[in-house]
């Protein structure tokens, strides 16, 4: 029997794929996990740290207890005060809100306090002319006053500055 070799024209046999790089798939398997890892890790550690695990030192928990303590709280003035303006036949009335960052020791002076802040706020107004109502500047000054003046009274009956605003709620000239 005699062997003829294929012709190549003629043949169906697919060509051998080449073996190799095995090894260089390996390492990049390796090298994507430990990547992966590390940058995991590194997560933990950031996470930990902000919810005061660890090294982080409570951070967020610390700016959180600060944030309780300065968070701006409003008291709510429950009674209008009405003034004769000084230098006409006009009178004022106006309504106030403070605004303190204090907490309830703060909360509790002013209502302790209140006849003399009432009594502190209508001096003050009694002094106000036409002119310290007339435009935006005028009565940014007087909120001011008041501001100093209630905090005046309070420093006076033993309570620290505490008032840190003073707003107007209403205020009618007539």
């Amino acid at each position: 029997m005699a062997i003829t070799p294929a012709d190549p024209t003629t043949t169906d046999a697919k060509p051998a794929k080449a073996k190799g790089g095995g090894a260089g798939k390996t390492i990049l398997i390796v090298l994507a996990a430990t990547i992966g890892a590390a940058a995991g890790g590194f997560g933990a550690v950031i996470a930990a740290g902000s919810l005061g695990f660890g090294g982080g030192g409570g951070g967020h928990v610390k700016q959180a207890a600060a944030a309780a303590a300065t968070a701006v709280e409003y008291i709510e003035v429950d009674q209008a005060f009405t003034s004769n303006l000084s230098d006409t036949g006009r009178y004022l009335q106006v309504r106030l809100s403070l605004s303190h960052r204090g907490g309830g020791a703060v909360t509790a002076a002013v209502a302790r306090h209140k006849p003399a802040l009432v009594s502190a706020i209508l001096g003050t107004l009694g002094e106000a002319t036409e002119a310290d109502v007339g435009s935006r500047d005028a009565k940014d000054l007087l909120r001011s006053r008041l501001k100093q003046v209630i905090n005046e009274t309070l420093r006076q009956n033993g309570t620290a500055e505490a008032i840190d605003n003073v707003f107007f709620t209403s205020l009618v000239v007539q």
